[in-house]
């Protein structure tokens, strides 16, 4: 499962998101899902009405009104709010230079390298690039121990497999950090080394309307992101979707990007 802790601190307008990943029990947060009831629904042979301005946002079968439900889900939604508004679009606005310490292996490296060379494809995405120095880094990935975890992160992250903290103000998120437990089977680093850094891009709640997703609620290892994954990334990333916007305001944009 996924255990997602988001949690907001107020200092002089500074706002922090954190989520946490546990890929080693079954237990599921008890929150509201009462809006989300309905699986989104991905068919070879029910293509949408239209095919979207943008042909990289078309994923036959997919219906207009469940991108939506889905992208309100993991991007205008947290679990545990205390600060901010959980509402409205947080996302980066400038580049992201990470910088990597602690013990990470050659496939580490690789699912690292990969994810980030995708993401500097996607339109309006400013960019994330590794960095040897770790003074002006803006993004930090650590690979150590439970104990080294908790250190960095909190208490709260104990027993945790991953988990990031993410800073924004007026709603840019402008700092992270990241952490990866390094005692865990590779099947799930490959997985937590994806997940924490989508939820760290912006969409920080965890979905339980599609089991395959890579930010699935409940217990899951997938190795790579599903289409839709990547779908709410380029939605998310797009240069109409702006910082600050709530539902209805994002659903518009949407629905004028698939002709709607």
């Amino acid at each position: 499962m996924k255990r997602l802790l988001v949690c907001f601190v107020l200092v002089f307008i500074l706002v922090f998101v954190s989520s946490c990943s546990d890929k080693k029990t079954n237990d599921v947060e008890d929150f509201d899902t009462t809006s989300n009831d309905t699986l989104v629904k991905e068919t070879e042979n029910e293509p949408i009405t239209t095919v979207p301005e943008v042909p990289t946002l078309y994923i036959q079968g997919l219906e207009v009104d469940d991108v939506i439900k889905y992208f309100n889900e993991v991007c205008l939604d947290a679990e545990f709010s205390h600060g901010g508004d959980a509402t409205k679009i947080q996302k980066w606005s400038s580049p992201i230079y990470y910088y990597v310490f602690g013990n990470r292996t050659a496939e580490d490296n690789e699912k690292l390298t990969s994810f980030t060379e995708w993401l500097n494809e996607i339109e309006g995405f400013p960019g994330i690039y590794e960095t040897e120095d770790n003074v002006n880094a803006n993004l930090r990935i650590f690979f150590g121990t439970d104990t080294d975890m908790i250190v960095r992160l909190g208490e709260e992250y104990r027993g945790c497999d991953a988990g990031v903290k993410y800073w924004y103000r007026d709603d840019v998120i402008y700092d992270a950090i990241i952490c990866y437990r390094t005692d865990l089977d590779q099947t799930v680093r490959n997985s937590v080394i994806l997940e924490e850094i989508y939820n760290g891009l912006g969409p920080v709640q965890d979905t339980t309307l599609r089991t395959d997703s890579i930010i699935y609620s409940g217990y899951s290892t997938p190795q790579e992101l599903t289409e839709t994954d990547e779908l709410i990334l380029k939605l998310l990333y797009h240069p109409d979707i702006k910082c600050g916007m709530n539902a209805a305001e994002c659903e518009a944009i949407i629905r004028e990007l698939y002709h709607e």
